[in-house]
């Protein structure tokens, strides 16, 4: 007795096998774990950065090996760290294959926009005060102190660092979506906490898995960002 075979069928069969296999191991993969639908090219995923407005008539000096030169017709800017903590941020994205679905949403130009997977960046513009107050399971908030979001208290700083917070919250404004944050007082404590997402994000979801979480990075302010280390005493798993 002779069994016909349907190569078609084989051949769908085990590429959805493959495909089944293949979204497994990536939504295992630690970083997915921590990015969740963030990693995902279907789903729009917002960055928001701040952005600064310069008036009319202000003179802006580039230099370089041709000398020094005035630029013209240039009335917004980003701050450098801004573009530091971006290009850190792509950089997670680009280990799992996230190139679409991505918009960059400048703080002074955003109408209010939740309803998607976002990453708010910095930690004390009006959008992260917002992010603070609006996203679930916060564990830390920054105004003019560091505080622990359930508590209300002052986690104390020590001089000579600068300190940032990596939070990954819970959006209530979009099905399954989740809400980074990743920033810290002024320059360096942003610029830090970009530097260790991009560097450590696989430790993190080896860490918390898929949880929402909260953890404190400060880097010494004559060493520089390389000099980062996370306070695991005040690791938060929410």
């Amino acid at each position: 007795m002779t069994i016909p075979v349907d190569p078609i069928g084989i051949l769908q069969a085990g590429y959805g096998i493959f495909k089944a296999t293949k979204n497994w191991w990536q939504n295992q993969r630690p970083i997915n774990q921590v990015l969740q639908g963030i990693g995902n090219n279907d789903r729009i995923t917002r960055v928001f950065i701040r952005d600064m407005l310069i008036p009319l008539g202000t003179p802006l000096i580039s230099t370089g090996v041709a000398g020094i030169g005035l630029v013209p017709n240039v009335n917004e800017l980003w701050p450098r760290v801004e573009g530091v903590a971006m290009a850190n941020i792509l950089n997670v994205l680009g280990q799992v294959g996230k190139t679409r679905n991505i918009e960059i949403i400048e703080m002074s130009k955003d109408p209010g926009l939740w309803d998607s997977d976002l990453i708010v960046l910095g930690a004390q513009a009006q959008k992260c005060f917002d992010f603070y107050q609006r996203m679930r399971q916060v564990a830390y908030s920054i105004d003019t102190e560091l505080r622990d979001a359930s508590t209300g208290n002052v986690i104390p700083r020590q001089p000579g660092y600068g300190y940032g917070i990596i939070l990954k919250a819970q959006n209530p404004y979009a099905s399954n979506s989740v809400g980074l944050l990743i920033g810290g007082y002024g320059v360096l404590g942003t610029e830090t906490a970009s530097y260790y997402f991009r560097r450590y994000c696989a430790e993190l979801g080896q860490r918390f898995g898929k949880k929402f979480f909260g953890v404190v990075v400060r880097a010494s302010v004559t060493a520089g960002v390389q000099s980062v280390e996370r306070l695991m005493s005040l690791d938060k798993s929410m």
